[in-house]
């Protein structure tokens, strides 16, 4: 099975190191400029609690659609801003049947790979990874979080995506290939959205916002936006969702935050606040309803222009 990972970051090199030592992977990996040249001298480095250190050498390491050429799956690990850009300028690798599986944070980035691609069977996935860069072509992956999900709602039967689940499985990164993935989907949504709407509204960590009931009010207040989002867009998440998320808040590190935050607070251009937060807004908009919370940080964040 011919399998292109497009980004050599940390979700890249976490799929990547799950499927490196299967035979029946032909791994290709889809990079440029200083990583591609790094990673074709020395391979790609991964170093990973769960996935054990190694590195990794791609059957081939290019940027050119061409020299590539057609692929089996076609996994997207880029940021989310950047999937409609890739995936025209990677249309010519995607075969009718080629499985597409987008892995980035948000809930509309297989709309915007269908309109980009035009073909392809691209499905909806996640993954949950503390997975990092910290040079180019090295990606250190921490920590017990590590779990993978793709599908299609339809419910359709894909050997291929059974046959690529069940590689990610043995090689430690536990995946499953469900009917039930919009509800996955937007689950992970709600927590990357709410939290990182509460840490923008204040503009401080997660110690900073559970000190303050007022603050837990305002982060259960964006959790209950998405719920209702998601409702209208036809998705039912598990009733006990918000309490179960606000329990696990209080119990992260009380120097956590997101990436986005992180991202908007040290004033990188190429952010995602419109892929979660803006979409929500938009979304929210489209359907007709309120989502106070989500829009009260998403306009403060755009009043403050902290980038």
């Amino acid at each position: 099975m011919r399998v292109a990972i497009l980004g050599a970051g940390g979700v890249g090199a976490t799929v990547a190191g799950a499927l490196n030592h299967d035979p029946n992977m032909e791994l290709i990996l889809i990079a440029r400029g200083e990583t591609k040249r790094l990673t074709q001298e020395r391979g790609w480095i991964l170093e990973s609690e769960k996935l054990g250190n190694q590195v990794i050498h791609p059957a081939l390491i290019s940027e050119d659609p061409t020299e590539i050429g057609t692929v089996d799956v076609l996994i997207l690990a880029c940021k989310s801003f950047s999937v409609p850009e890739v995936c025209e300028r990677y249309r010519d690798v995607v075969r009718e049947d080629t499985l597409v599986i987008p892995l980035q944070n948000g809930v509309q980035t297989t709309a915007q790979a269908e309109a980009a691609l035009g073909r392809g069977q691209i499905a909806h996935g996640l993954i949950y990874c503390l997975s990092q860069s910290t040079e180019k072509g090295k990606v250190v992956n921490m920590g017990e979080l590590l779990r993978a999900a793709f599908g299609f709602p339809d419910g359709r039967k894909s050997e291929r995506a059974e046959a690529l689940a069940a590689g990610m499985r043995k090689g430690g990164l536990p995946t499953v290939y469900t009917a039930d993935i919009l509800q996955m989907v937007w689950e992970k949504f709600m927590m990357i959205c709410g939290n990182s709407c509460a840490f923008l509204y204040y503009d401080c960590p997660s110690g900073g916002i559970t000190a303050d009931q007022r603050r837990m009010q305002f982060l259960k207040g964006t959790y209950e936006d998405i719920l209702r989002l998601a409702a209208r867009e036809g998705v039912v998440l598990p009733e006990d969702i918000v309490a179960r998320y606000l329990q696990e808040f209080a119990q992260m590190p009380p120097t956590a935050t997101s990436s986005l935050y992180r991202d908007i607070r040290d004033k990188v251009p190429n952010n995602e606040l419109e892929q979660i937060v803006g979409n929500a807004v938009r979304m929210a908009r489209k359907n007709g309803i309120q989502i106070p919370f989500v829009a009260a940080a998403y306009d403060k964040t755009l009043q403050t222009k902290l980038w």
